[in-house]
């Protein structure tokens, strides 16, 4: 949200920028590296804006209060997790967390992602700890950030081809920008472009669109639940090209 974790003028700019939004549609922040940094003991740690600044749930692993954490809404489970620190025992208490969840979809977001879109970047540490937890759970959708550009998988199953049925997001939004790494995960990628994401969740389907600053349909699909199976994905992606440096590729249809 922020690039310097302890310059106030930027969490100024960041809150002015949301203005009343933030005063009337609930956010679900989670801690990047940009919010963590040097703190008064010389250590490197979250920054000291961070909790007077959002009321959030403290409801997951001991220590990590508002910046770790889930909340129930209308048949979602949201969980928000913070992977600069203590992986392992996020891992652990989400693998708790989502053996009794009475929701029938689970969104889970967190900055860095499981596969990343940027050369050098890949977190492999990370998606062993979480990925099983993933698979295991039928986790619907992972939402990150971090490698500043746009990644979109398919439906990711697990080993087993049994197990599993997640669909993993890379976005960015702000004017920081890399360059993508093809790779074979990648439904839909995109570079040089600032997105958002609007989802909706009626019953038995999840729909998902990414849109430019413009508001412009840059990638979309739908997810349709299956009892004890994979959710079925249609994919909606508009006949444009993918945003790349010097490139335009034609894009898939449904």
């Amino acid at each position: 949200m922020i690039n310097n974790a302890e310059r106030d003028d930027q969490w100024g700019e960041w809150h002015k920028a949301a203005g009343w939004i933030n005063m009337s549609v609930p956010s679900v922040p989670v801690p990047g590296n940009h919010e963590y940094g040097k703190l008064n003991t010389g250590e490197r740690g979250l920054n000291r804006n961070w909790r007077p600044q959002f009321t959030l749930p403290g409801n997951g692993v001991a220590g990590l209060e508002e910046t770790n954490y889930y909340f129930d809404i209308q048949g979602v489970r949201v969980v928000a997790l913070n992977t600069n620190v203590q992986q392992k025992e996020q891992a652990e208490w989400l693998d708790k967390l989502l053996a009794n969840n009475p929701n029938k979809w689970t969104v889970v977001t967190h900055h860095h992602p499981i596969f990343s879109t940027a050369k050098g970047r890949d977190n492999k540490e990370l998606r062993e700890v979480l990925k099983p937890v993933y698979d295991k759970h039928r986790v619907d959708l992972v939402l990150t950030g971090h490698d500043h550009s746009y990644g979109r998988s398919n439906v990711v199953a697990g080993e087993n081809r049994r197990e599993g049925g997640t669909v993993y997001v890379v976005s960015v939004s702000g004017p920081k920008m890399y360059e993508v790494t093809p790779a074979a995960w990648m439904q839909r990628k995109g570079e040089d472009t600032q997105l958002y994401q609007i989802i909706r969740v009626d019953g038995e389907r999840l729909v998902y669109e990414s849109r430019t600053a413009r508001g412009n349909l840059y990638d979309a699909f739908e997810l349709r639940k299956r009892r004890n199976a994979a959710n079925v994905m249609v994919n909606r992606i508009p006949a444009t090209p993918e945003n790349r440096r010097g490139v335009s590729e034609p894009s898939g249809g449904e």
